[in-house]
Order: structure tokens, then C-alpha cells, then sequence
């Protein structure tokens, strides 16, 4: 798509972005599924949400990590990132486009960029989990070669019934 750049996010105005990316997508989570607040709060604790986002150039950093940002004719659209989930594993975390990009490819593209990075890298394998709500998601990862898997890690039994992992080769 014209316009449409990702790129790693390393400079703390591209993480001022990154941030405001990451808070509307628990807004999003909010907005659409308000029956499931007290589960969303699980996932994503009110009062630990903050600290985690101080903390996401730390927990991606790089040579193991990366945080890539998209935009679009410069505009901060959409995020992505992964880390060290195992020694040879990465786990990617926090796709998410924001409601005027959707649709241009930019969740592709920030997979891709992701997906290459990871096994430049030297990951031979990336693991994700999403929600059962966010079929979208689901069949983006699918396309991209992601295939369902049990939990990589210990799930509340209260997040039992809404989450799903993919797991794909790379």
C-alpha cells in the first residue's frame, strides 16, 4: 500500500505512539465486548496496564525483541511486537491497527515485518494468544501459517474459555 511504512519503534515519541495504540486497543476490547469487562481487566489489569506500558521497550528490547510501528503518510496506525518466549521461541504480543487504517494491509504487514525480524533473529518458532471474539485476528494468523495450539503458559481458569494460541514455524 502507498504510504504504508513499519518500522522499529525506538525513539520515545515512536513510543508515545505505541503506548496510545496499545491503550486504544483495550478501549476497543472495551467498546465491543462490555459483557466481558471484568474478564478484559483480567487480561489486562487496570492496575498494572500502565506500569506494563512503561515498561514494553525493556520487555522487546532488542537483539531478542523488537517493537515495530506503521503508519500511514507518516500517521502512527498500528503496532506490533514480539520477545523471547523460549530460548528458540518468540512471542509476539500487542497487533493492533487502529479503526481508520483496517482493512489496507497494515496487520499483514506488521505480521510480516514481525515474522521476519523474529527468525532473522534466530526464533525458529513464534507463539500468540487472542481472543475468541477477534475472528478477524483468527484468520489473519491463520493466513499467515499460524495454526491453533494448547496454552504455551498458565491461563486463569477464568480466561480459559475466551483465549486462543497459534503457534507457526518460521
Amino acid at each position: 500500500m502507498a504510504g504504508l511504512t513499519v518500522e522499529l519503534a525506538d525513539s520515545e515519541t515512536e513510543m508515545i505512539a505505541v503506548r496510545g495504540l496499545c491503550r486504544s486497543f483495550r478501549q476497543w476490547l472495551y467498546d465491543n465486548y462490555p459483557q466481558h469487562r471484568p474478564v478484559i481487566d483480567l487480561y489486562y489489569n487496570p492496575q498494572k496496564f500502565e506500569a506494563l506500558l512503561v515498561d514494553l521497550p525493556q520487555i522487546h528490547a532488542r537483539p531478542k525483541g523488537a517493537i515495530f510501528l506503521a503508519r500511514i503518510d507518516g500517521e502512527p496506525v498500528g503496532c506490533v511486537m514480539h520477545h523471547a518466549q523460549a530460548p528458540d521461541i518468540a512471542e509476539m504480543k500487542r497487533l493492533f491497527v487502529s479503526a481508520a487504517a483496517r482493512g489496507r494491509g497494515v496487520a499483514v504487514a506488521l505480521c510480516e515485518t514481525s515474522i521476519t525480524q523474529a527468525r532473522a533473529d534466530g526464533y525458529h518458532s513464534m507463539r500468540l494468544d487472542t481472543g475468541i471474539f477477534q475472528t478477524a485476528a483468527q484468520e489473519l494468523y491463520r493466513r499467515l501459517g499460524f495454526r491453533e495450539r494448547d496454552a504455551y503458559y498458565p491461563v486463569p481458569p477464568e480466561l480459559q474459555q475466551i483465549l486462543l494460541f497459534f503457534e507457526r514455524e518460521l
